[in-house]
């Protein structure tokens, strides 16, 4: 499953985003979190390997058979802090799928398993059917939805056992990666809590899936 995760990139390489009469884009004063809604320079990954010819883009995604029916709910709950759902198209739980959510970034991890803040960093992606769309039919008009953070809020890894966690902080709240390192991959689950909702409801909350990621592309 893993390996055919690969074919799903080269898919998704494309630009997008998503619709809005109003272009809008927030971003953290600090650099942290980006959320745009229209725009040109926010498009696919760069398709990239590191060791054993692994891709260097990791999958945040929900097979399990209590979650799937509402991943893309909890993804739109995520985006809610800086983006009203109601402007997000269909998102697939696959992991294998043209849409869904791709990160990239850096665990910068020390020898005795502290996470190094400041050389942490990770960007999420959340290719929705706007995105599949817009590449169908070549017009490269919509981008996928962006959240980034330049740094770090807290981490530590047992260097024993490979497990730890890495916590991604912002105004608009924090995103978590729970996770093990076992071969060639990091692999857990990532849950968010919102500190606000633009639509001024109550901010969402939850475990968001699983993850993983080739441990040569993100560990450092």
């Amino acid at each position: 499953m893993k390996k055919v995760v690969l074919l799903t990139l080269i898919a998704l390489s494309f630009v997008g985003c998503n619709p809005n009469k109003e272009s809008s884009k927030r971003t953290s004063g600090n650099g942290g979190r980006v959320a745009t809604i229209s725009g040109t320079t926010n498009g696919a990954f760069t398709q990239s390997y590191c060791g054993n010819n692994l891709s260097s883009v990791g999958t945040i995604y929900d097979q399990s058979s209590s979650f799937t029916s509402n991943f893309e709910a909890r993804v739109k709950g995520l985006l809610s802090a800086t983006i009203d759902p109601s402007e997000v198209g269909t998102i697939s739980a696959g992991a294998n799928d043209q849409t869904g959510v791709r990160f990239q970034g850096t665990f910068k991890i020390e020898s005795n398993g502290t996470v190094n803040l400041q050389q942490t960093k990770i960007l999420i992606k959340v290719y929705d059917s706007y995105v599949l769309q817009s590449a169908t039919d070549g017009s490269n008009q919509y981008q996928p939805i962006p959240i980034e953070f330049s740094s770090a809020a807290a981490g530590q890894f047992n260097m024993q056992t490979g497990s730890g966690y890495v916590v991604f902080r912002d105004e608009y709240g924090e995103v978590r990666f729970d996770g093990n390192l076992s071969g060639d991959y990091l692999s857990g689950q990532v849950s968010f809590v919102n500190t606000t909702n633009v639509t001024g409801g109550a901010a969402a909350q939850g475990v968001l899936g699983q993850f993983y990621i080739a441990r040569c592309g993100i560990i450092k």
